[in-house]
């Protein structure tokens, strides 16, 4: 009896121990969720892969120098329930992207947070958002 109710605690102790580390992840704000911009560019790269998805790719900013930008997606299961695959883009493509820029002014953002994915239209053809 004693070592069930040592396992239980052991349980419970556990459970709050590691709950504020793993709400602490899924945070915005790094982010300006209150803007959204517009990128266009070719991407580098597509990450497929938990936590996040990610988008790389390149901006070509108006004085002509290329901004290599980092765009966070939802996780896999998140993407895939909305419609993308791990095919749904690759390096060369042609992409323009809405998301929400970081406050700092770093060349990331986030385009989609669980189901809400803002527009991404990679060569022309939009990929779905719900």
């Amino acid at each position: 009896m004693k070592s069930m109710q040592l396992v239980v605690w052991a349980m419970i102790v556990g459970l709050f121990a590691s709950s504020p580390a793993s709400l602490a992840h899924h945070g915005t704000a790094g982010y300006d969720m209150d803007k959204t911009i517009t990128l266009t560019g070719t991407v580098t790269a597509f990450e497929w892969s938990n936590p996040h998805c990610v988008i790389r790719m390149d901006v070509k900013a108006g004085d002509g120098d290329v901004q290599h930008w980092f765009l966070e997606l939802a996780a896999p299961i998140h993407m895939t329930r909305v419609g993308w695959s791990k095919n749904s883009m690759k390096p060369g493509d042609q992409i323009v992207a809405e998301t929400h820029p970081s406050k700092n002014g770093a060349p990331i953002g986030t385009s989609g947070v669980q189901y809400n994915v803002l527009k991404v239209v990679v060569n022309g053809v939009a990929l779905p958002t719900r």
